[in-house]
């Protein structure tokens, strides 16, 4: 018994499997090519549901579904699966691969190994290895219609479609008609939306449409987002996508139909299966015979039985004659319609006494007929997102604020420009350094302002300009005390402002000349930037844009501006070694530089990380505040501090002296010893002193080391601090180009005699004298 058991399972496997095969003894394969995702509920499950049906009952293993759209991608895609994989038959279910399917099919008709055989939209003439469906899309859209006319309490219906160039309007005109022919009253608006499966456009255009006052909507999209969107204010709906709707939403769906694929799908791939190629073309309608009927209709509690009466009697007589003789073909309003347009007519012009079209004329309707509004494509409006009002009033009025500060400084630099503070530092290079934070300042306001083109070479013109300008005038400054105080000689060295102003020049012209290669060949510009950032589907953001050219230029700017803080770190290093306080601005341009580095170190991590534009401008434009502001009170508040606290009649030799400089010192102490190796020790004495001239504390003064060596500090210190003030008090001169007469007398007095020995007196020389008394 056992045995007998296990034979017949055995004979049930091989029955099994032989079944999946074809008429040749192979396994069959079939693909399926849907335009969307099956969960779209609307058309592309429903033909899933056809391939799963067609599945079931043929026992097929190999069955694949392909989501592909448009002709060229359909050939790439399918292409190598007919080449490689020996495919049986393919359903193109969208007219999206029509083009692409039947280009298949031509291509290999009688070819010696690909036998697949395709199935495509469309209702030309078949051939061995294409067939050709369709279904009646009029005669749904028809009752849809019907429908909406007998349920309407408002009398004003709605409908969304794709539109041309995706299909014309003639299944509008269907459910148009049938309202029409059930409710002469009605009011129809309706929208494109343009394309099948559209559901932000098909969201707004529905709330656009219950605005209106419509209180029944369809549609000929693939999804059901329109219905949703109905629901989601509290109504019920019709659908009408051809998905059962109601077994989702329940009673909220009045009336819905759908389609029954596997009813087509099945008898032709069973032809298929079978190796037939004597194909003929096939088509889904309302049909008596409900083994062939394509759609079925559903209705929800809430419909009256007169309207589902009403209902039956029309979708029995469409089934009862031909499609051709159907309202949506033959009608009052053709003959006006078709002269209108030019239409021809069918072979048989009238039924009915009415005037007919046939199917080919009716797909080229597409211009609404007298009583139909059409309200256009319905393009959803973008929205702009703005930066944020709040920071821009922020930094505006923060920058407005600092703009008045520094020209106040400017006003103070101008009042005190005689101090020794402000004239040590001179003061027209002082407002340079000034009139360069300012036009940074004005720069980041242009930034969070208003977005244009205009605005986006604004800003980086100004910006750049203005840290050319900052920065350029501090290192052209502290290279002219570089060069007047690294002097081991103290020759007399006077360099004017207007020497140094072409070297200022210099720095703006070599940023003007690489702006205007960016703005020449940087194509930089405000463009309308979607898919940035957190911006949703519809809204945009008014960004700046530039090319890799222009990329590439402003790092090069970058770099120059790089250069420039390099060179300002060297002089600020060079200029150390001066002893007065007023001319040693290194260690202010120090702490500067470690400002700007901090930022730096701060903000390049920051920017290569991930960032949306509004950070990004509030990172760039709160470092260039910091920048300028600290660079600005790190170099102006000592000055405007020596002048608060030793005030404006302070005379001008009462230069501060700094400690001793190791570095000055041991120059001092070479030069004297180069001098003394080649004169004697009296020469070589008289120049150390020219070294205390000039820096007040260039030596370490230890020369002599017989007599009172305590007396002798004492007056020597005494001796080089008067020489030093007056020295200082040339060299100040120099710098503003306002030298006095007795300021000259006393430099060249110092300069061009001999030390008075009542100045620094020989000790070893006094002793001797005295002696000799």
């Amino acid at each position: 018994m056992k045995n007998i058991l296990k034979i017949l399972i055995l004979i049930l496997i091989c029955i099994n499997k032989i079944n999946c095969l074809d008429g040749d003894g192979k396994q069959f394969r079939m693909i399926m090519l849907l335009s969307a995702n099956v969960n779209d509920m609307g058309f592309n499950n429903m033909m899933n549901q056809g391939r799963i049906g067609v599945v079931k009952n043929l026992q097929i293993e190999d069955s694949r579904l392909i989501v592909v759209d448009g002709e060229n991608d359909t050939k790439a895609l399918v292409e190598p699966y007919l080449q490689n994989e020996d495919i049986d038959f393919v359903i193109c279910s969208s007219q999206g691969h029509t083009t692409a399917c039947k280009y298949f099919a031509e291509k290999y008709l009688n070819h010696p190994t690909v036998k697949t055989q395709f199935l495509v939209r469309g209702s030309g003439a078949s051939t061995a290895n294409l067939i050709q469906f369709n279904y009646n899309f009029a005669s749904c859209n028809y009752m849809s219609g019907y429908f909406a006319g007998l349920h309407t309490k408002t009398n004003k219906i709605g409908f969304l479609s794709p539109g041309a160039p995706k299909v014309n309007d003639a299944w509008v005109y269907s459910f148009w008609l049938g309202a029409k022919q059930v409710n002469p009253k009605i009011e129809f608006l309706y929208y494109n939306v343009g394309a099948f499966l559209n559901p932000d456009a098909s969201e707004r255009a529905t709330n656009d449409l219950l605005e209106r006052g419509c209180d029944v909507i369809g549609n000929t999209l693939d999804d059901f987002s329109s219905g949703i969107t109905i629901m989601s204010k509290g109504y019920r709906t019709i659908g009408t996508n051809g998905f059962p709707q109601k077994l989702i939403y329940g009673e909220k769906i009045l009336y819905s139909y759908a389609y029954n694929w596997t009813k087509l799908f099945l008898p032709i791939a069973m032809s298929v299966k079978a190796g037939n190629t004597n194909n003929i073309n096939w088509y889904g309608d309302f049909n008596l015979d409900e083994n062939k009927n394509f759609f079925s209709i559903e209705y929800s509690y809430g419909v009256s039985n007169d309207t589902i009466n009403k209902m039956n009697q029309q979708i029995t007589y469409l089934k009862s004659n031909s499609r051709f003789t159907h309202p949506y073909y033959c009608n009052e309003y053709m003959p006006e319609y078709t002269k209108k347009y030019n239409l021809s007519l069918s072979t048989s012009p009238t039924v009915n006494n009415l005037i007919c079209i046939d199917h080919s004329t009716f797909l080229k309707i597409n211009p609404p007929f007298p009583g139909m509004t059409y309200l256009g494509i319905y393009n959803i409006s973008l929205v702009e997102v703005e930066f944020s009002q709040s920071i821009q009033n922020g930094f505006s009025i923060t920058s407005g604020i600092l703009i008045t500060i520094t020209i106040l400084m400017m006003i103070g630099i101008v009042k005190f420009s005689k101090t020794p503070s402000m004239r040590s530092a001179s003061p027209i290079f002082l407002n340079f350094i000034l009139a360069g934070g300012i036009i940074v300042y004005i720069g980041i306001i242009v930034w969070v302002g208003p977005m244009s083109t205009h605005s986006c070479n604004a800003r980086l013109w100004l910006v750049t300009l203005g840290f050319s300008t900052l920065i350029g005038s501090l290192v052209v400054k502290n290279f002219r005390i570089w060069l007047i105080f690294d002097n081991p000689e103290l020759k007399s060295i006077k360099i004017t402002n207007y020497q140094l102003f072409p070297w200022v020049g210099a720095c703006l012209v070599i940023n003007i000349i690489l702006m205007s290669i960016l703005t020449s060949v940087g194509d930089l510009k405000q463009i309308d930037a979607m898919n940035i950032d957190s911006l949703g589907k519809y809204e945009f953001m008014k960004v700046c844009k530039m090319n890799s050219s222009g990329a590439s230029t402003l790092y090069t700017i970058l770099a120059y501006f790089a250069a420039l803080l390099l060179v300002g770190v060297f002089v600020s290093w060079k200029i150390r070694i001066v002893d007065i306080q007023e001319f040693n601005e290194s260690g202010a341009i120090a702490n500067t530089l470690y400002a700007i580095s901090f930022c730096l170190f701060v903000i390049v991590p920051l920017m290569i990380s991930p960032q949306d534009k509004q950070s990004e401008t509030i990172i760039l434009c709160t470092t260039g505040l910091f920048i300028t502001t600290a660079a600005l009170l790190i170099i102006f508040t000592p000055k405007f501090w020596r002048v608060f606290r030793k005030g404006t009649n302070d005379s001008e030799i009462n230069f501060n002296k700094k400690k001793s400089s190791s570095v000055a010192t041991a120059r001092a102490e070479s030069g004297s010893k180069g001098s003394g190796g080649g004169g004697g020790g009296s020469s070589g004495n008289r120049t150390n002193r020219r070294g205390n001239v000039a820096s007040g504390d260039f030596t370490d003064d230890s020369e002599s080391s017989v007599g009172d060596e305590n007396q002798k500090e004492k007056e020597k210190e005494k001796i080089k601090d008067d020489v030093a003030n007056v020295t200082s008090g040339a060299v100040l001169a120099e710098f503003t180009d306002e030298a006095s007469d007795i300021d000259n007398n006393e430099f060249n007095d110092i300069e061009l005699s001999e030390q008075p020995p009542t100045i620094i007196n020989d000790p070893e020389n006094n002793n001797n004298n005295n002696n000799n008394n």
